[in-house]
């Protein structure tokens, strides 16, 4: 079986509020939206359109941006189908859009909640993901379809019953591949603790492994905070020494992905493509 190289990607960001009548750098940003893409796609299977929750900025639709990609490049591109966002009729319209328009893939995710004061409120259609994908998968198979459902999978929760059952659940709901949250920091301890989770659970061919190139020893606090991690001593460890030592750890966790017969890996490239095309090539 192929090593499936999936990186995920801001789609092109723009300020939410310009100073005075000054204009938004429409084309400026959506070229480099592209120039990223055409990088990555030399060492990516699959790049993956994240959507992003800033009030402060504003952002081409991942679903847009997919189509975008495809039609002007001819890249494929997985946008990222964001629950809280969106009521039951558009969810469903939107993949429909994406089938329509040819993706091969997508992601469907619950999303982060809006923050306070951000002026949007969240969406509640669906009381859980798997109801979303079934009706997903029902469209996909009224459509005849072979579109790839990405979801996402707490990979910590699958050493309990309920996580372990809402994982298989998704996947019974028609989940193709459950991407991995929070990263596989280190190619040793992390990774063999990951890998038991995996085997145990019968899910070592249905699961991508984050990995996720912090910058700096700050970038990985900060990481930790906004996202609730609780990342291996041993990545504090390397981001004490530098952004060399957190590069080949990060290395070393995609070679070991590779020799242990994963089904591949999932890569987000923090806007620095060149990181990713290191790491993948």
């Amino acid at each position: 079986m192929a090593f499936l190289r999936v990186v995920e990607v801001f789609p092109p960001l723009f300020p939410a509020h310009s100073p005075g009548g000054e204009s938004l750098p429409v084309e400026e940003g959506v070229g480099r939206f592209m120039e990223e893409a055409r990088i990555i796609d030399k060492v990516a299977d699959m790049i993956l359109i994240a959507d992003l929750k800033n009030p402060k900025l504003l952002e081409v639709s991942p679903l847009e941006a997919a189509i975008m990609l495809r039609e002007r490049l001819g890249i494929d591109a997985a946008p990222v189908i964001v629950l809280r966002d969106i009521n039951r009729r558009k969810f469903l319209s939107s993949v429909l859009t994406g089938i329509s328009m040819g993706l091969k893939s997508m992601a469907i995710v619950w999303g982060d909640r809006f923050p306070s004061g951000a002026g949007s409120s969240n969406v509640r259609d669906f009381s859980s993901l798997a109801g979303a994908l079934k009706q997903a998968s029902l469209l996909r198979r009224k459509a005849r379809s072979n579109i790839t459902f990405f979801v996402p999978v707490d990979i910590r929760r699958l050493a309990h019953p309920d996580g372990l059952a809402m994982a298989k659940e998704r996947l019974k709901a028609g989940a193709d591949y459950l991407l991995a949250q929070p990263p596989t920091g280190d190619a040793d301890a992390t990774f063999n603790r990951h890998i038991e989770l995996l085997e145990a659970a019968a899910l070592k061919g249905r699961v991508l492994l984050n990995v996720f190139p912090f910058r700096h020893a700050e970038d990985v606090k900060e990481c930790e905070r906004y996202f609730g991690w609780r990342l291996p001593k041993s990545v504090h460890v390397a981001a004490a020494r530098g952004p060399s030592a957190l590069f080949e750890m990060e290395r070393k966790v995609v070679e070991r992905l590779r020799e242990e017969g994963l089904p591949g890996v999932y890569l987000n490239a923090r806007g620095n493509p060149g990181t990713a095309e290191k790491l993948l090539a």
